[in-house]
């Protein structure tokens, strides 16, 4: 990139403010955006500051902000591909639509960081000896002083934010955590960056949320080394306690609401983790049910119709456990769903015992001390306990041809993708079914959404 010193303006009818500009900038190039009207004032500039280079844009309407907007758009543009990336914006001069157009071209701009702002006003704290029409007109001569001026969107992070806001409302969260990251580094406002780093552990809770762990390791400040905590009481001590309220009224349609779907989120999480392992494996039910969903709507649906097709196989593993077979505490200790031998010799007729011989398991041939089973053979099981929920859910034929479908996408047996439709049709129907298991599993779906920004 070129390190020459580029000065963009826009011209009006007062020359002289730009005249004293240029020659106290001492810019390599001078790129005018002027009118028809404007393009004398031009001539007189180049009389009174020879030895520079200079370049014109004309602008056809100057009251036209669309236009104004346009063609400066045009002008970063053709600098920033010649190389410039030194340049300074001086919006002295011009009609209020052509500094607007301007300004709003340069801003919240990926090359935002190129440029710098100017203005030339007056050196003196009274514009009334400065200024002509009696104080309120351009600066005299003599009197001229630059005017340093700081762009808000780099100030404020403004661009930032917003993105990182964007991102975490559509589930993106290492987008999320980079934009909030550099506005934390950029931010010289000790509430900006409190703020900033508040939505940083935000973003780090909701990502490790929705990959299903149930900790998150954490930088903690008191005893100064990272550590692990489990997602309820991190959610409670570094979220809903230290939750700036006053700072967040801008970025929420309704703080309260924001404030109230977290203390949701800590009820529905102390269920799911807190609680003894038969309870709670209910809650990884709605918990995927909203995975799913979150997917679908960020257009991951093969992601999503994984997610669905574990729902269906875990309400069986949740009605073994009904049923007092699966073995708690290897539950407990791995997460993982095995049938225990001991009780399932004690609690099934031979007809059942045939049956799981019949699946040809080698832990149950081998006399293991517990065994797993598949969706399907976990579904016949309970068929032969006369499970009636589950006969239900075997004979819907619909369900079925949407299960099929998964069945022959690129994340289970074949390689079709799936698409929206499909996806959504599967949700639709795997919640219907899940209801048919636990009518009220809306309500833990609902504790379990997580919030958005305005």
């Amino acid at each position: 990139m070129s390190n020459k010193k580029v000065l963009v303006m826009t011209v009006g009818g007062s020359p002289e403010p730009l005249i004293y500009s240029i020659n106290e900038i001492k810019p390599d190039l001078v790129y005018f955006i002027h009118t028809k009207e404007s393009f004398k004032s031009i001539d007189l500039i180049i009389h009174e500051t020879k030895g520079y280079k200079y370049v014109r844009k004309e602008l056809k309407f100057h009251e036209s902000l669309d236009e104004a907007y346009k063609v400066s758009k045009e002008v970063l543009r053709n600098l920033h591909d010649r190389g410039f990336d030194n340049i300074t914006i001086d919006f002295t001069g011009g009609t209020k639509p052509m500094v607007t157009g301007l300004i709003l071209a340069s801003t919240g701009d990926k090359y935002t960081n190129s440029f710098e702002y100017i203005y030339v006003g007056s050196k003196e704290e009274s514009d009334l000896k400065s200024r002509n029409k009696c104080g309120v007109g351009t600066v005299k001569n003599g009197f001229e002083s630059i005017k340093i001026q700081y762009d808000p969107y780099k100030t404020y992070a403004l661009l930032e934010f917003k993105r990182g806001k964007n991102f975490f409302n559509h589930y993106q969260f290492e987008a999320a955590l980079k934009n909030f990251e550099n506005a934390k580094l950029k931010l010289s406002d000790s509430n900006l960056k409190k703020q900033a780093e508040y939505y940083i552990n935000l973003v780090k809770f909701y990502q490790c949320w929705d990959i299903f762990n149930n900790k998150i390791k954490y930088y903690n400040k008191t005893t100064k080394r990272y550590e692990k905590s489990k997602l309820p009481v991190y959610l409670e001590n570094e979220i809903i306690n230290n939750c700036p309220i006053n700072l967040l009224k801008h970025d929420f349609e309704d703080v309260n609401g924001f404030i109230n779907q977290l203390e949701n989120n800590l009820k529905f999480l102390k269920l799911k983790i807190l609680t003894d392992a038969k309870d709670s494996m209910f809650y990884y039910l709605p918990d995927l049910l909203n995975n799913a969903c979150r997917k679908i709507e960020g257009g991951f649906y093969d992601d999503a119709v994984a997610r669905l097709y574990r729902v269906i196989e875990l309400i069986a593993q949740i009605r073994l456990n009904d049923f007092g077979l699966i073995d708690l505490n290897r539950f407990q200790t791995s997460k993982i769903f095995h049938i225990n031998r001991n009780n399932f010799n004690k609690k099934t007729g031979d007809d059942v015992k045939y049956l799981v011989e019949s699946f040809g398991i080698n832990d149950y041939k081998n006399n293991k001390d517990s065994f797993k089973v598949h969706k399907s053979q976990a579904y016949n099981i309970l068929e032969k306990l006369d499970d009636n929920l589950s006969n239900q859910s075997i004979k819907d034929r619909q369900l079925n041809i949407a299960v099929n479908k998964r069945n022959n996408s690129i994340l289970a047996h074949g390689l079709n993708p799936m698409n929206k439709d499909d996806a959504v049709d599967l949700y639709k129907k795997v919640l219907n079914n899940s209801k048919l298991f636990y009518p009220d599993i809306e309500k833990y779906m609902k504790l379990a959404e997580f919030p958005k920004f305005r």
